[in-house]
């Protein structure tokens, strides 16, 4: 009879104790891949260099989860990360210094990420594999991912120009002396045994840039359009340039959120991650469709202001405005463009903001972040939603004649309704 176990050995060079250890690093390894990536997302210029970190930190997130679940299951009392020890923090740290896209590219995946692939896999075939089968799956399952991760990252990378690459040697040199000197990620010996103040522990906040960095292919402009659109085609151009700009502003946003506030609890972290990707596979959704009707990014001017406005907001604003105000309030003009294009027609646009609606109703969930911030303050909460409203009231009626404001009516005139009580 068939055996799913039968050629499992029952010895493993591991025992709970290491493996915790082991466990907590790894935890602490992807969150921070995790929160770097998120911070650089406003930072570097490449568009498609923000679409592969949407995804990649993504699944740092689930990895990072996974690793600080399986920590309970190791006889340590509770969900609270083990300290890494100071060469992990000094690796980590020092990938926020990245200078540029080909930098950070050549730093995490020509170094950093193999070094972990090399340890989940060392791992994975010393520890037992019967008796530690959970730590094992999680090990390969994170391994695959990461392996196809360095593939995209250094695709990509391979895609600059060649005296980017070449510029990058000397920061990813530095990254890999920092490598060396850490040893092997999967010796229990060189990792501490304390409780951390956090998953971030000991990480430095960089200040954000005012403006989102765009590449060579788009200009700064007013207005989503130099003139008013010609027809309705034109409109749709439009609509669909400026979603796909928007849409990557709220990535770059939620990832300032998300790696400005350290101390924030992990599940904030996690829930930041996952609505971050879901906003850059937005941006490329209607990047598709623009591409499907003719157009391409750089053909109209993109407004720094869906970025721009709300970095200038303090964090309580800055939660409201994106989670409770825009999140929320937009959702009856998707469905409003989702019937529109059902009967016109046009089966992919009614597709593409069918499946964004079904993603803004937890998007509009994670706005529960402010009530927990503000400690359940029902006044506080009021108060801020108030201050908000009456901000971007005053900032959508400076951006009147935007035939992207003018089309997003519901969402004019609830922000006028709502700021002038």
């Amino acid at each position: 009879m068939y055996d799913l176990y039968a050629g499992y050995r029952l010895l493993g060079a591991y025992d709970v104790a290491q493996t915790a250890r082991l466990v907590a690093r790894y935890h602490y390894v992807e969150a921070q891949l995790m929160r770097v990536a998120a911070g650089k997302l406003a930072e570097l210029p490449e568009w498609e260099l923000k679409c592969l970190l949407g995804r990649h930190l993504w699944q740092d997130s689930l990895h990072a989860d996974a690793w600080l679940a399986r920590l309970i299951d190791l006889r340590w009392p509770r969900r609270a990360p083990l300290s890494p020890g100071e060469p992990t923090r000094r690796l980590l740290a020092l990938l926020d210094d990245a200078p540029d896209g080909a930098a950070y590219l050549a730093a995490v995946y020509g170094q950093v990420k193999p070094r972990l692939i090399a340890a989940y896999t060392a791992h994975r075939a010393a520890c037992a594999p019967l008796a530690d089968e959970p730590t094992w799956e999680l090990l390969g399952r994170a391994a695959a991912d990461e392996e196809e991760q360095v593939r995209q990252g250094l695709a990509l990378l391979e895609s600059l120009p060649a005296a980017a690459r070449a510029a990058a040697r000397p920061f990813e040199a530095s990254v890999a002396a920092a490598c060396a000197a850490l040893g092997n990620l999967n010796d229990p010996a060189s990792a501490a045994e304390r409780e951390a103040d956090g998953s971030f522990d000991g990480q430095a906040v960089r200040p954000a840039p005012t403006v989102a960095a765009r590449d060579a292919r788009f200009r700064l402009g007013e207005r989503a359009a130099d003139r008013p659109p010609a027809d309705e085609r034109e409109l749709a151009l439009v609509m669909a340039h400026r979603d796909a700009d928007n849409e990557m502003h709220a990535a770059e946003l939620l990832g300032r959120s998300l790696y400005e506030h350290p101390d924030m609890p992990w599940e904030y972290h996690v829930a930041m991650a996952r609505q971050l990707w879901d906003e850059v596979r937005h941006a490329v959704l209607y990047q598709r469709y623009l591409e499907q009707l003719g157009g391409k990014l750089g053909d109209f001017p993109v407004i720094p202001g869906n970025y721009a406005y709300r970095i200038g907001l303090d964090f309580p604003h800055r939660l409201y405005d994106l989670h409770l105000r825009g999140e929320k309030l937009g959702m009856p003009d998707l469905i409003r463009y989702r019937e529109q294009a059902r009967a016109q027609g046009d089966a992919h646009y009614a597709l593409l903001n069918d499946f964004v609606h079904a993603d803004e109703v937890p998007h509009v969930k994670n706005g529960r972040w402010l009530h927990w911030l503000l400690k359940d303050d029902e006044e506080a909460f009021r108060r801020v939603e108030r201050e908000t409203m009456q901000l971007r009231a005053a900032y959508e009626r400076a951006h009147a004649d935007d035939p992207i404001v003018q089309a997003y009516t519901g969402l004019v005139a609830s922000l006028l309704s709502q700021a002038d009580d």
